[in-house]
């Protein structure tokens, strides 16, 4: 596989890719007033590139009251406005020509000028993804605080109430949600014109616990699913779970036709599972039989038996052969990390992102993704699970019951061009310590990080070089490439 890790501010980055390169997006950017990551990710957000910036620290009102630190600007007097120069030093700053802002994303003084530097990074990430892409956000919130506090931003992470946010257009009232994610992903959709497919809940079991008194513990956090066009590139087959027993045992039931609520409209009558069914069996080999058709008479067919049809008396051909739908609900435990990071994806949690959203194989030539092709097939003359797995190598259901319909990868689409396959591109564009970069190589995938912090970016180096060191005899080795280190 061929990973890249890229040394620099994401917008500057972004802007030098080419348009619709990159095949999925998985990312969590630094959410608002959460954490410090360092005087080295301070970069200048917004203005104008050929400025000659003047910094100022802050703009506030003081009665006659002179800092240790002023410029020849400073204006002192009752009531009158008050700029600070900046330093080396300095956390943030604002340019008093162009509104430039010098800081580090996450650390704004308001949070509209967070939302504003966000947007400005998902255009250029709308920009860079094909028509066929997907992007998976992973965003949580903060609260507001009172005000009076300075900002003491701490190295492990703020307490509630601490980010000052007076002077927002939208200022957020003490101890109330800020809704940052939300507010941010309405301008994704009302502004940039990417359509929410889902809004997934990331349920942590093993949250962090938290002091709290008057309100719950926070324990999970949203993932965004968004597109950019209708139609895109979507494989659910290679994430779907086991059936529970549960269900499989409630297809089965069924009632007598002279049961005494036949009739009745919260039962039988009104066309719930207890519904009488005619003969099971026979149902069954019309079902079967509905695969050795053209593929629109199968459809439709399909629609009005497949409800109804169970394998004999032990599987219920309505339950989807290779599992069911994961949902928008995924319980994934936090995955602890050993080196100085306090952000970290699990790698559990971006798995099922880059394996239903980035294609395995894409020509070189017409750039086209393949889909997987699948078929059903009643198995007959076996009681053998082993020797039907043998049969199918590809059969990824989990086993119902000694009898089964094997839903099964006969191949995938061929475009005909001939000229051989590359695994799909991933980007993440707030790279961390690299765990997305990690997945990618652990399935098969291509990956692009960007972060700004030197310390990060050589993490996810080791980490990705560690997992590419055990490729498999006879494969080619990753290439891991460093830009701007």
């Amino acid at each position: 596989m061929k990973h890249k890790i890229i040394c620099g501010h994401v917008l500057d980055v972004l802007k030098a890719m080419p348009d619709e390169s990159i095949d999925t997006i998985v990312t969590s950017p630094p959410y608002w007033g959460l954490r410090d990551y360092g005087e080295e990710t301070n970069t200048i957000w917004g203005g104008d590139p050929n400025c000659e910036h003047e910094w100022i620290v802050g703009i506030t009102n003081h009665d006659n009251l002179r800092p240790s630190k002023v410029s020849e600007k400073t204006i002192v007097g009752s009531n009158k406005e008050l700029r600070f120069r900046t330093d080396e030093r300095v956390k943030n700053a604002l340019c008093a020509k162009c509104g430039a802002w010098y800081g580090q994303l996450g650390l704004e003084p308001t949070l509209d000028l967070y939302i504003e530097h966000l947007v400005d990074v998902m255009r250029e990430l709308k920009r860079v993804l094909k028509k066929t892409g997907v992007i998976f956000w992973n965003h949580a919130d903060s609260y507001g605080g009172s005000g009076e506090a300075g900002g003491d931003y701490k190295k492990g992470g703020l307490k509630e109430g601490q980010p000052r946010y007076s002077g927002s257009r939208n200022r957020v009232p003490a101890k109330c949600m800020a809704l940052q994610n939300y507010r941010f992903i309405l301008r994704c959709v009302d502004e940039l014109g990417l359509i929410l497919r889902n809004v997934i809940i990331w349920y942590k079991p093993n949250h962090m616990p938290s002091s709290v008194k008057d309100r719950f513990t926070s324990s999970y956090e949203p993932v965004f699913m968004l597109v950019k066009n209708r139609n895109y590139w979507f494989d659910l087959d290679a994430v779907r779970l086991p059936h529970k027993e549960s269900s499989r045992k409630r297809v089965l039931r069924a009632v007598s036709n002279k049961h005494k609520y036949l009739d009745h409209p919260e039962y039988s009558g009104g066309g719930g599972i207890n519904k009488p069914r005619p003969n099971r069996r026979k149902l069954s080999i019309k079902f079967f039989e509905l695969f050795d058709k053209p593929d629109r008479e199968y459809h439709r067919e399909q629609n009005m038996a497949i409800s109804q049809c169970v394998e004999g008396d032990y599987l219920a051909v309505n339950l989807h052969p290779l599992g069911v739908n994961p949902g928008d609900v995924w319980t994934i435990p936090t995955q602890p990390f050993p080196e100085a990071h306090f952000a970290t994806f699990g790698e559990k949690l971006v798995e099922p992102m880059i394996k239903a959203g980035c294609p395995r194989w894409i020509c070189k030539k017409c750039g086209k993704a393949r889909v997987r092709i699948t078929r059903a097939k009643k198995t007959k003359g076996t009681n053998n699970i082993s020797e039907l797995r043998k049969q199918h190598k590809d059969y990824l259901a989990q086993p119902l019951t000694r009898y089964e319909t094997i839903h099964y990868t006969i191949g995938w689409t061929d475009c005909g061009c001939n000229v051989g396959w590359e695994a799909g591109l991933v980007l993440d564009p707030f790279g961390g310590s690299g765990t997305v970069g990690v997945v990618a190589e652990q399935l098969g995938r291509n990956s692009i990080l960007i972060d700004l912090n030197k310390e990060y970016c050589e993490m996810a180096y080791r980490r990705i070089k560690k997992i590419a060191a055990q490729t498999k005899l006879g494969e080619e080795p990753s290439i891991i490439e460093r830009v701007g280190f």
